[in-house]
């Protein structure tokens, strides 16, 4: 069941649930004698997030309540592992913050959302290690940077470089927030928290490495790094695509390039954009012949097929895209570029064959795709590099003036078709989108002067011949 509240659709089961854990976390913590005052706030931070600065990107409500469960139980169990041992005092160091915080912006790529986390768990901290509000300030100053440094990274070295340097912002503010009233000598109780502060960075590292893969699964989403692994060629689906229909691998390239760039004008994720254009025709697998970018022979096979056969036929690539990526397991976001590149847009070429046929029937509807509309800005980038890079490729002469024409011609009608409407992009991203794709196609068509003859090596009188003297 769903309704709506101030333009924001709200999944009942999803809240109820949600409402679930929170009383959950409640009885966890009020058995541990942990003010409930914390829930209040993290419910204040969640509100914020959701309807008063409206973040993109953000998680379900179920999946908010799995991150504020496991934001308790860290603080929670690292105070359990710390009970009884000799750095009971510094216990409060040792929370793992730094990883969480790191791991929240790797799935999400939001900083706001991390912000919020880094600050709710340093409050946790301070609370369960009975309100030193030392521990709080020395978590949030860890985690921030830390979120800061994982920021759409792409190599796990980077993340190893994040929890270095977080960890030892960390140890920096500890040992700055301990020594603040006495002299800054290093004593053995400096090198116990020295100790611990490394093991809290080594714990951090293992939370990220060890559970990003499982909450990928379990959210839903994708990170760079696993980007990065599907962005490899000898990927099964992508080595099929060179060898089967190597067209359609030659223009998902040229998309690719197109999308990224823009994608990087406006601030998208330009490699979520690249990898998603390298396998938003995948469908075109099951019959290349069909797609004329994969035509050696320049049949048109569709020339003695009815337009509604034929619109069947290209209809299909996305649904059969889709099913091929669910096969092979892809991530749901890759399936998503499948499923709505086109949008709701007409099979223009088709359609006016029908109409040829048929003047007096309204074709439409019936030759537009299914949908649904592009839901994010990068699908919405893909969908229009698509159309921009097959029309580019019907120009007679690709000047910069007629490339231009042509891609604003497409932005523009797409903008007024309404297919735009449901992926947040601004008339300002539509013209450095604009732009970009302009630029880029400019240097793929670029003109070359024409190299004059070797006049020495044309007019070179010819050698004697074999047996003359």
């Amino acid at each position: 069941m769903k309704f709506t509240i101030a333009k924001r659709t709200i999944n009942l089961t999803n809240a109820l649930i949600g409402i679930a854990f929170f009383s959950l976390m409640g009885f966890v913590l009020r058995i541990y004698s942990i003010d409930l005052s914390l829930l209040l706030f993290a419910f204040l931070l969640f509100v914020y997030a959701r309807f008063l600065r409206k973040i993109e990107n953000l998680p379900s409500y179920l999946d908010l309540s799995i991150l504020t469960a496991v934001a308790v139980l860290i603080p929670l169990l690292t105070k359990m592992a710390f009970t009884g041992s000799t750095y009971g005092f510094f216990s409060g160091y040792a929370i793992p913050a730094i990883g969480f915080v790191i791991l929240v912006t790797l799935l999400f790529e939001n900083l706001e959302l991390s912000l919020l986390f880094a600050i709710f768990i340093a409050f946790m901290g301070a609370s369960i290690d009975g309100g030193d509000f030392n521990i709080a300030i020395t978590l949030l100053s860890g985690s921030l940077p830390g979120a800061l440094f994982s920021y759409r990274v792409r190599r796990r070295f980077e993340l190893i470089r994040a929890v270095f340097l977080a960890g030892t912002v960390h140890f920096i503010v500890s040992f700055i927030m301990e020594h603040k009233d006495t002299s800054f000598a290093v004593t053995e109780l400096d090198w116990d928290l020295f100790l611990i502060c490394s093991v809290n960075g080594l714990v951090s590292l293992a939370i990220i490495l060890i559970f990003q893969p499982i909450f990928e699964y379990v959210f839903r989403i994708v990170t760079n790094i696993s980007l990065l692994e599907l962005s490899d060629f000898n990927h099964p689906l992508l080595r099929r695509l060179i060898l089967e229909a190597p067209g359609t691998y030659q223009h998902s390239l040229v998309v690719a390039n197109l999308s990224e760039s823009a994608s990087e004008a406006i601030g998208a994720n330009a490699l979520l954009a690249r990898v998603g254009a390298y396998y938003h025709d995948i469908g075109k697998l099951l019959k290349p012949d069909y797609f004329v970018e994969n035509l050696v022979s320049y049949r048109d096979v569709h020339k003695d097929l009815k337009p509604s056969m034929s619109k069947l036929i290209i209809f299909n690539h996305v649904k059969e895209g889709a099913e091929l990526a669910k096969k092979s397991h892809l991530n749901p976001k890759i399936i998503d570029f499948i499923l709505q590149h086109h949008g709701k847009t007409l099979v223009y070429y088709f359609y006016q064959r029908a109409k040829e046929l048929e003047p007096e029937v309204s074709h439409e509807e019936e030759y537009r795709y299914p949908g649904p509309k592009p839901q994010t800005k990068e699908i919405a980038i893909v969908g229009l590099a698509d159309t921009i890079e097959a029309l580019s490729r019907t120009l007679d002469e690709p000047t910069p003036s007629r490339i231009e024409e042509m891609v604003r011609d497409v932005v523009r009608k797409r903008f007024m078709e309404g297919e735009l409407d449901d992926c947040s992009l601004t008339l300002r991203d539509l013209e450095k989108i604009t732009q970009s794709f302009i630029r880029v196609l400019n240097a793929i068509f670029h003109t070359r002067i024409n190299y004059p003859k070797d006049e020495d090596r044309n007019n070179k009188p010819a050698g004697p011949k074999e047996g003359q003297p």
